[in-house]
């Protein structure tokens, strides 16, 4: 495998090379109109924070294909930075835009339109369901997923461990598809490519329409009668993705999917299942008598379904007759996906449960868990704790210690407020717990049995903030009040930690630069003088040694754990200085709404990384 991942690497990366030697650089005025293009999306976030969602949409569809005819005509190599970076930021504001006005992904490659195409044209000869080579069929999407003697063609989400990307992008041309052919292009290489990352999903009506036949909508009869489906309203008792979809998923499919289902019903899709099988239809919208599906799970039919399971549960029977008395309504996004994407997650499910909860539920809830999870860390040892409107002290310093904690969190929450425009309240839902542990025993306990890790030597506190606010606290070891060698004092410790709680708020996904950076600075701030933050500076210009681009100081991971806070505080001390607090706001605001370091410091400082690098460089001179 690890071979195969090599070979699939190399030849992508070959191919592009070769494109980027064999061609012409793009010119200089290239490069200005697609960073030129960049702040226009970057700039598109405006609208959609203004929920100008239509507008946005078609700002991002003109600068997408602008974009495109760039890259294409001035022969920008897939591996330029620039070109990455505006792409992703595209993919991101157009998939956000799409979600907000429910409509399907807009940068997912279509199987039937794009790829099925290119796999009919330079497979079907040698890999027909006549005689196929390798015992692979590639006749139909079906027979496809089958893969042949080597095993699985396709891991989805995954194309660099994919077997059909080994064949089609390798540079040995003994071994590459197809053989004794013209290699394919780059363009289909990266679509085949992207699709496969994208989770190899088939958008087609029918997995079993040979290729040669799909049509680029999916079907293969254009006059065969449409499946009525009727959506939801909202209004219905029972929802057929959260009630009738995981029983299907889990106890029908199966015996009822692939090429060929039993009874010829294929339940993988909502539209398949209400297309129905060898009998005709087996639900009838508002017709229990006939609907056959209720007839073999509920009725009392023989045989009855699922066969020799007693799994389905008196609740499924409820929601299934509810379901279709109710008009066997469809409350997804796409009736063609699979209803295994449909079903929700437990963690989708956990995100429902939460956002039913109302302040004080949420805030009992915090309570609880809390004190669960200190069960865990210390269950012989007794906690006391200090509550108010945001926080939730908690642990087993002195009471006193605990109000001189929430004091100075109730002191810096407002600075917080602030500085990032925060409007909710509290700023974490149901409060944010704060762990005080009085020795270094208590916190590496806390670590090793809530997180299942070691604690480094000089890690004396962390944040931890999960999807929907399940968890929201962060728990800091009692250095005491004086600085050492590696902290600033329990002081600097807790505002540094709030401040990172808040930045990890579900969602979002900042640099560990950006978040450990600002919150040492702004603890520095809120504390004051503090021995521990004036003596970094000798740190500080060593681990800028290795660096010799200016720009790559923005990079994360560019530093070990014990430089990026030092790091970090000089970096965003100085954009801070630069710009002043409502910049960096600014700043950190278009991180938090998905764009990257290049383009959130193009919109807010109008500058591009390597020139505020340099400035940043020569401030420590």
């Amino acid at each position: 495998m690890r071979q195969l991942c090599a070979c699939v690497t190399l030849g992508i990366a070959m191919l592009a090379m070769s494109v980027s030697v064999s061609e012409a650089a793009p010119t200089p005025e290239q490069r200005k109109e697609l960073s030129a293009i960049q702040k226009e999306v970057a700039a598109v976030s405006t609208m959609i924070r203004r929920k100008d969602y239509e507008e946005a949409e078609k700002k991002l569809e003109e600068l997408n294909s602008q974009a495109r005819k760039l890259i294409e005509d001035a022969q920008f190599p897939p591996t330029d930075r620039s070109v990455a970076t505006l792409m992703k930021l595209l993919t991101v504001n157009r998939q956000r835009v799409a979600k907000a006005l429910d409509k399907p992904d807009p940068t997912l490659i279509s199987f039937s339109r794009e790829i099925a195409p290119i796999l009919a044209g330079q497979c079907g000869n040698c890999h027909g369901s006549d005689n196929p080579r390798g015992r692979l069929d590639l006749t139909s999407f079906a027979t496809m997923k089958r893969g042949g003697q080597n095993g699985a063609l396709l891991v989805p989400k995954q194309a660099q461990r994919s077997l059909l990307m080994l064949r089609i992008a390798t540079q040995d041309a003994q071994a590459r598809m197809p053989r004794n052919g013209q290699p394919l292009g780059r363009p289909e290489l990266e679509k085949i490519f992207t699709w496969i990352n994208q989770g190899a999903l088939f958008d087609g009506s029918d997995e079993t329409i040979p290729l040669s036949e799909l049509k680029p909508d999916g079907s293969k009869e254009p006059d065969a009668p449409p499946v009525m489906i009727t959506k939801a309203t909202g209004t219905e008792k029972v929802s057929f993705v959260r009630d009738i979809a995981p029983t299907i998923v889990n106890l029908c499919t199966g015996c009822h999917r692939g090429n060929d289902p039993n009874s010829g019903l294929n339940v993988e899709t909502f539209e398949n299942l209400m297309r129905g099988g060898d009998s005709g239809r087996v639900i009838v919208a508002g017709n229990l008598d006939g609907s056959r599906l209720w007839q073999l799970v509920g009725a009392g039919e023989q045989p009855r379904m699922p066969q020799g399971q007693a799994r389905i549960t008196r609740k499924f029977h409820a929601d299934l007759k509810t379901w279709i008395e109710e008009g066997a309504k469809f409350d997804g996004n796409d009736p063609k996906l699979p209803l295994r994407q449909l079903v929700p997650t437990e963690d989708e499910l956990a995100m429902e449960r939460l956002a039913a909860l109302s302040p004080d539920e949420f805030r009992q809830m915090r309570e609880q868990r809390t004190e669960e999870q200190w069960k865990r860390v210390s269950a012989r040892t007794a906690a006391r704790f200090v509550a108010s409107d945001e926080f939730y002290v908690y642990g087993d310093a002195s009471e006193d210690r605990l109000k001189q904690v929430s004091d100075w969190a109730g002191q810096y929450v407002g600075e917080l407020r602030s500085m990032f425009g925060i409007q909710t309240r509290p700023v974490w839902k149901g409060r944010l717990t704060i762990f005080v542990m009085k020795d270094r025993f208590g916190y590496t306990e806390l670590n090793q049995v809530l997180h299942s890790r070691s604690t480094a030597r000089d890690v004396h506190g962390h944040a931890h903030v999960t999807t929907g606010f399940e968890d929201a606290y962060i728990a800091v070891e009692d250095v005491g009040d004086d600085p050492g060698e590696t902290h600033g004092g329990l002081h600097l410790s807790v505002i540094d930690h709030i401040t990172g709680a808040y930045l990890q708020k579900p969602g979002t996904n900042l640099p560990q630069w950006v978040i450990r950076g600002t919150g040492l600075a702004l603890a520095g701030r809120a504390v004051g003088s503090n021995a521990y933050i004036d003596g970094m500076g000798p740190q500080i210009l060593e681990a800028l040694k290795g660096i010799t681009r200016p720009e790559d100081v923005f990079t994360d991971g560019q530093f070990g754990p014990g430089d990026i806070g030092p790091v970090g505080y000089s970096l965003v001390s100085f954009m801070i200085k630069a710009g002043g607090p409502r910049k960096f706001g600014q700043f950190i605001d278009r991180l938090q709404s998905g764009a990257n370091v290049q383009a959130a410091v193009t919109a807010v400082y109008a500058t591009d990384l390597k020139s505020l690098g340099t400035a940043y460089g020569a401030s420590l001179q």
